[in-house]
């Protein structure tokens, strides 16, 4: 990085003793155009932004990977070849299957769009996915609806629309760079103003699926979303909360896993585009919240915490807190995989998002209270394993008895251990009656994560998870501290017959 830190403002660079042009990324790095007509497409033939040093001052800056061809701007192939690319972010070619494909994607004129990459520098470029059909709209392009004003800007299956043409043209589009079809995405609410550093940004990484099975060194976000105005004190105690997690998590997952909440705390007030007010005095929390976020935060994070100032709907219908999973990779768990985080800005890596709603709800002044709070965070994060899981009974039929009814995401109360997600650890009085695990807990109420809970999170072995015991009360939905009922034992090999082994889909 240069001595300069002044330096980092530059944009675009180049040598006095030769022409090439370097792109300056934000960590000082210099990146190339390898030619002229890469750097227009950026660029088109404005270079009254390139400042002309001399090569002593250029060699501060590291070499960086070459630029590719701006997404959208045209199709690309190599002489020797006759297959013709579309490209995307990162420098991802994908191939138009036929000329048919071409001109429903690209009009009559498409051919005119086709420039020739040399072939030295095609090995800077990365082949992705076949076109299929004209369906198959590429990412990181201008795209129009037919017969309807609006231009936005395509990426990751979400279009965002231009507030203007004045602001398409900031970011160095023009409307003939557009695709034209009839087809609907997911949009996002708040629209394109000025140039912006998510679309025009010649080292943007391709977008890939980067879902993972992180499951031992996670990285958390915190957020305090906030309606206009917020008093000091309750950012004070969103952070007194999230100095504690760590520790707290550490302790649950039995010092097997660790989470990093050392990312500075976000605090959002609603713009307009973050929050929906209902007539209960309720506020809706929409997708903005974490598209707006990661506009401006990196895509590194398993899970993000929000913390409001207002009450959430869930909160009116007494929900403290909630776990909205936004992807899965692992099998074994009665989970389908899938990925939902386009849906909010990020390509896979985030797993969850924990809303932990009214800051002022929680009492953390003394340790009961902070206990609670970090209690419901505990609870949540453990949402995105646990517990979904069945088992094959001793007639061979599947059961659910594991899993409270009310839900299917919780574990029975009559089940024979105790997690941050429920079960109540009941005692043998060796006499047909059956004590309440809970009532020996003391007042703090902590709660580790079980045996089965490390499990399904791939932290514990199989051999390692005992029989679970879980009662059958001779009343059906007796409760209390004390209870007649008859037991049985669940092996882990029961609920891998159900579910599968837990494993990553790799």
């Amino acid at each position: 990085m240069p001595a300069d830190s002044a330096l980092a403002s530059f944009e675009l660079i180049k040598s006095n003793q030769f022409d090439t042009i370097y792109y300056i990324d934000g960590y000082g790095n210099r990146h190339p155009f390898p030619n002229k007509i890469t750097y227009q497409s950026w660029y088109d033939n404005d270079f009254s932004k390139v400042m002309t040093v001399s090569n002593e001052f250029l060699q501060n800056y590291p070499l960086g990977k070459n630029i590719t061809i701006r997404p959208g701007k045209h199709l690309v192939k190599i002489r020797t070849s006759p297959k013709v690319y579309a490209v995307e972010q990162g420098g991802i070619l994908r191939e138009i299957p036929n000329e048919i494909v071409a001109e429903l994607l690209y009009g009559i004129n498409w051919r005119k769009k086709v420039i020739d990459i040399p072939e030295v520098f095609f090995g800077d470029y990365e082949i992705g996915n076949l076109i299929r059909d004209e369906r198959d709209i590429p990412n990181s392009i201008l795209y129009k609806i037919k017969n309807n004003d609006p231009y936005y800007y395509k990426n990751n299956g979400i279009v965002r629309q231009f507030a203007s043409l004045k602001d398409l043209q900031a970011n160095n589009f023009n409307v003939d760079d557009a695709v034209e079809a009839e087809h609907n995405y997911h949009r996002r609410e708040r629209p394109i103003t000025g140039r912006d550093k998510n679309i025009f940004n010649p080292v943007a990484l391709p977008i890939k699926d980067r879902r993972d099975c992180e499951n031992k060194n996670l990285k958390a976000a915190v957020i305090f979303l906030t309606d206009k105005e917020y008093l000091s004190q309750e950012a004070e105690k969103v952070e007194k909360i999230k100095r504690q997690i760590p520790k707290r998590y550490n302790w649950v997952t039995w010092e097997i896993s660790k989470i990093n909440l050392d990312y500075p705390t976000v605090i959002m007030s609603d713009d307009g585009y973050l929050l929906e007010k209902n007539q209960d005095a309720t506020i809706d929390i929409k997708n903005e919240v974490i598209n707006t976020f990661y506009d401006d935060n990196p895509d590194i994070f398993d899970f993000i915490i929000i913390w409001t100032n207002f009450n959430t709907p869930p909160e009116k219908s007494g929900e403290i807190a909630r776990f909205v999973q936004t992807s899965n990779k692992w099998e074994g768990i009665n989970r389908f995989n899938f990925d939902w985080t386009y849906l909010y800005g990020g390509t896979g890596k985030l797993k969850g998002i924990v809303i932990m709603g009214n800051i002022n709800k929680y009492n953390v002044e003394n340790e009961k209270g902070m206990n609670e709070a970090l209690n419901y965070v505990m609870h949540e994060i453990l949402h995105n394993w646990s517990a979904y899981v069945n088992f094959v009974d001793e007639n061979g039929n599947i059961s659910n008895q594991l899993l409270r009814p009310k839900d299917y995401k919780h574990w029975s109360y009559y089940a024979g251990f105790i997690s941050p997600l429920g079960g109540s650890g009941w005692i043998d009085n060796n006499d047909g009656t059956f004590t309440n695990g809970l009532a020996k807990l003391n007042d703090s109420g902590l709660r580790q994560y079980s045996q089965l809970d490390l499990y399904l999170m791939g932290l514990l072995p199989k051999q390692f998870v005992d029989p679970i015991m879980i009662i059958e009360p001779e009343i059906e939905g007796t409760v209390g501290n004390r209870i007649f009922a008859e037991k049985k034992y669940i092996t882990i090999d029961q609920i891998i017959a159900a579910n599968g082994e837990v494993q990553c889909n790799y």
